[in-house]
C-alpha cells in the first residue's frame, strides 16, 4: 500500500516537472534585430565597430538587414530551436574602411553557419550545429 501510494505521488510529480518542461516554440517572425557581438575569425567575442550598424530582420519568411555596409536579404527556414539561411545575397558597395569589410565578410559567413538559436531575455544567440555562439543580438 505504501509502495502503491508512493509510485503514484512520483508519477504525479514526473508528470508535473514534465509539463513544466516543455518548452514554449518561439516564432522569430516579424522580430528585427540589433548586433551586440560576435564570434571573430580569431574565435574571440568582439563588439560591432562603432560606426556600424548590423541588423537583422525576420519578416515573410524572408531574412534582411544591414551587414555594416551593405544591405542583405535571404529567406530563413525555422523548426522549434533549428535555424538555417537560405542563400544570402547582399548589395555590393565598396567601403573604404577595410575593417569594415572584415566585420561583414565574418558577419554574412556567421548567418551562413548558423542551424540553431535560442532567446534569453531580450537577446537572441545564433549558434553553429555545435552549439557555438556565433551572433549575440539585442531586441531592436
Amino acid at each position: 500500500m505504501i509502495l502503491k501510494t508512493f509510485l503514484q505521488i512520483l508519477i504525479i510529480f514526473i508528470m508535473i516537472f514534465s509539463i513544466g518542461c516543455t518548452q514554449q516554440t518561439i516564432n522569430l517572425e516579424n522580430t528585427s534585430w540589433k548586433l551586440e557581438s560576435y564570434l571573430s575569425s580569431i574565435d574571440h567575442i568582439v563588439s560591432p565597430i562603432s560606426t556600424t550598424k548590423l541588423t537583422l530582420e525576420f519578416k515573410d519568411e524572408k531574412i534582411s538587414g544591414s551587414a555594416g555596409c551593405n544591405n542583405y536579404f535571404a529567406k530563413y527556414k525555422q523548426e522549434g530551436s533549428n535555424l538555417t539561411f537560405g542563400l544570402i545575397g547582399a548589395t555590393k558597395m565598396y567601403c573604404t574602411n577595410p575593417s569594415v569589410m572584415e566585420q561583414e565578410t565574418t558577419y554574412l559567413s556567421s548567418l551562413e553557419a548558423t542551424k540553431k538559436f535560442k532567446i534569453e531575455g531580450d537577446k537572441l544567440k545564433l549558434m553553429d550545429s555545435n552549439g557555438k555562439v556565433l551572433l549575440t543580438f539585442t531586441k531592436d
